[in-house]
């Protein structure tokens, strides 16, 4: 019968809510992990150039000095 309502229909119901609720908390998880992997990268990638830059001032530094 449509509409009716029995213990185990309730359980069934309320399992899927959770899992609906887990599912939703694991993707929110798994963007803020994205996120984080992404800033540590850019910032990795910041790191890289700011050193490539200072290893070239330097190298133009002892070539000024030797002239």
């Amino acid at each position: 019968m449509q509409g009716q309502t029995d213990e185990e229909n309730l359980y069934r119901l309320e399992q899927q809510f959770r899992y609906s609720d887990s599912i939703r908390i694991i993707r929110q998880q798994v963007e803020r992990y994205e996120d984080l992997v992404k800033e540590q990268a850019e910032s990795m990638e910041r790191v890289r150039r700011y050193n490539e830059e200072a290893d070239k001032l330097q190298h133009e530094i002892k070539e000024l000095k030797s002239e």
